[in-house]
């Protein structure tokens, strides 16, 4: 029989982050604590990748300057520059399927940690035609590449609120789980 190394307590606060992790948009002015910026910097660190290459690497941008700017370059990071700080996840652009594989685990675990923290976080993503812009603004080279940029913040009270209606809630599992 297996040991469980779990307590019920912990099993249901981290099923409850993942549950309640979500897009956030809207971000009170509020700035994000080293301390806070620092955990979510750990958990990306700790993500699992590809053969364990962690290919990534982080930009923090804190500079409102740089967020507003990467906002006119891409209408899906828009939202980049309403937030205290973004982090860009910076991939070397070597392997377009591993690229992919780790950006999308890294970047759901910052919004998973960002959501036990009681911040909000969103992703917003960059076309590949705007890559050269967005990487000379951070300071980076092709073919590394910034394709995803999450918005980090203090969820607004508007973001906090629970949403209804139209394309809000969720299936029923039983609409989209199979078994054979």
């Amino acid at each position: 029989m297996a040991v469980r190394t779990t307590t019920t307590d912990t099993r249901d606060t981290v099923l409850q982050a993942l549950r309640r992790t979500r897009q956030i948009r809207s971000f009170t002015d509020e700035p994000v604590s080293e301390e806070d910026l620092h955990a979510i910097l750990e958990v990306s660190r700790w993500t699992g990748s590809s053969m364990n290459t962690q290919p990534w690497q982080f930009v923090v941008i804190r500079d409102p300057d740089i967020r507003r700017r990467i906002g006119d370059i891409s209408v899906h990071a828009r939202y980049v520059a309403k937030a205290p700080l973004a982090i860009a996840i910076a991939m070397p652009g070597e392997d377009s399927e591993s690229d992919a594989y780790d950006e999308a685990r890294v970047a759901e675990r910052i919004l998973i940690a960002a959501t036990a923290m009681d911040l909000g976080a969103g992703i917003g993503w960059i076309e590949e035609k705007d890559y050269a812009a967005v990487d000379d603004l951070l300071g980076l080279t092709l073919p590394t590449f910034v394709r995803t940029i999450i918005s980090i913040g203090h969820p607004s009270e508007e973001a906090r609120k629970p949403r209804t209606g139209p394309r809000t809630g969720r299936r029923p599992l039983e609409e989209f789980v199979l078994e054979r």
